[in-house]
């Protein structure tokens, strides 16, 4: 099984080649000029032996002393002169030296010309009369420091220049790519709905085709979402219409039986009739959650959740009439909420179901509204811990005995997810209350100003698809 590749910088690598490129042909051009400079420096150094030599050859007779041991020296300078030289006469005999040179010869040779040993790179030149031989003479490791500090010279700035260069390339390329950041920040600023294009005004050329594929896939994205939209909403119309007439029929037949009387037959057709009830509640339910899953709580508006509870609450007027439903402020001011007032509609409709259904024939539910909270609880029996975790999986009704699809909360889960809020479950302890499932929104956004709109919402909370 293969591993992902790690994560890179795309900094961090153009960074490392730019500055790799930087120290090759650095390291390159210091060679091609170390070899030309090396053999400059050759001549230079050659050149001043030869003229050296030529002063020696040139000096006259009496400043060579008369030929008596030991020889002459010329003190020309300290210990750290570079240039050894000797003076023979025509005899072979040392007349003159450089406190540097040794009595023997600097290197045992009588031809001209430049001669090397393991100590000495020397120059012999014999003067045409064949009275004077001189030898001038450079220290082979003076010689050869000499050019390697040109070497040096070539080469230590590249030690200095790369740890800038990388310093400068951090910086450069850090300024370059900030200038990706209002793409980045609108993309992550966005709403999950919001699928509208990227605007590529600020992208470099070379990511312009990686930007236009993002709003092509977005756009595909957004199609799809339509399309899913659609097909629950025709669906919806096209499956309640054949359910409520075979439900019609059924009930029909089911009269007539208890007319002809043949109670056995009017006994299997309200069967019938209740399994209709039963799967038109699993088509709804089936219905709600196609629709949530195509991203109908993507959409956002300013809901007021006090008023999104009453309007719902309105819906279960048997509920309320017994006794059985009310709604509790639990605290003021309420700020609104950004979601979509259809798809929080659904929710709190299958809590409020929910909490009915399950939780007795005696129960009692109320919806509490807070800050950025919505919450629905009931005095039933509750539910044990180890079934809570597993509440929200679809078709997972727990230990309850009462009829339902299992989709309730899944859909309820759905519609959290999509709208920024966290579903919670809760068992509690107290003595009227048992448990509470509740919506938390951590964003609050300013509630709207216009009253007329508010009023117009009841006509957006619809139960179906």
């Amino acid at each position: 099984m293969s591993e992902h590749p790690a994560a890179y910088s795309l900094e961090g690598l153009l960074r490392r080649r730019v500055l790799l490129l930087i120290g090759t042909l650095w390291l390159i051009a210091s060679a091609a000029a170390f070899y030309g400079l090396r053999e400059k420096a050759r001549i230079l150094l050659d050149d001043t032996l030869l003229e050296a030599a030529e002063q020696l050859l040139a000096m006259p007779e009496a400043a060579l002393g008369q030929g008596e041991a030991p020889p002459r020296v010329l003190e020309i300078g300290g210990d750290e002169t570079d240039i050894a030289y000797q003076v023979f006469d025509g005899t072979g005999t040392l007349r003159l030296r450089s406190h540097a040179a040794p009595v023997e010869p600097l290197v045992l040779t009588d031809s001209e010309g430049l001669v090397e040993n393991t100590q000495w790179y020397a120059l012999v030149v014999k003067h045409p009369d064949r009275t004077r031989r001189v030898i001038v003479a450079q220290a082979r490791a003076e010689r050869q420091a000499t050019l390697w500090s040109v070497y040096a010279w070539l080469l230590g700035p590249l030690l200095l220049v790369l740890p800038l260069s990388a310093w400068m390339l951090h910086h450069v390329l850090r300024r370059s790519f900030l200038t990706l950041e209002p793409v980045r920040a609108d993309l992550s600023s966005r709403a999950p709905h919001q699928l509208h294009p990227v605007e590529p005004n600020h992208v470099p050329q070379e990511l312009q085709p990686m930007l236009e594929t993002v709003n092509m896939l977005m756009a595909r994205v957004s199609k799809l979402i339509e399309a899913e939209r659609a097909f629950a909403a025709h669906t919806a119309h096209e499956l309640r219409t054949p359910l409520a007439a075979a439900r019609a029929q059924a009930q029909r037949l089911a009269q007539e039986a208890q007319e002809h009387g043949v109670p056995r037959l009017a006994e299997r057709t309200q069967a019938l009739v209740r399994q209709l009830d039963r799967l038109t509640r699993l088509a709804s339910r089936l219905l709600q959650l196609a629709r949530i899953d195509s991203g109908v709580a993507l959409r956002r508006e300013p809901i007021d959740l006090s008023q999104l509870a009453g309007l719902v609450m309105d819906e279960f007027g048997e509920a309320r009439a017994h006794g059985q439903l009310d709604i509790h402020v639990e605290s003021q001011p309420l700020e609104a909420v950004d979601g979509d007032i259809d798809a929080l509609g659904i929710a709190l409709r299958n809590l409020i179901d929910n909490a009915l259904k399950h939780g007795g024939s005696g129960a009692r539910v109320r919806i509490c509204v807070g800050p950025g909270r919505l919450a629905v609880q009931d005095n039933g029996p509750g539910i044990p811990t180890d079934q809570v975790s597993r509440l929200a999986l679809p078709f997972e009704r727990g230990s309850t005995v009462a009829e339902g699809s299992g989709l309730g909360l899944t859909m309820v889960q759905t519609v959290a997810r999509q709208s920024g809020a966290v579903l919670r479950f809760t068992p509690l302890s107290g003595p009227d209350w048992r448990f509470e499932v509740s919506l938390s929104f951590p964003v609050a956004i300013a509630a709207p100003s216009d009253a007329g709109s508010a009023a117009s919402t009841p006509e957006r909370v619809s139960s179906g698809a």
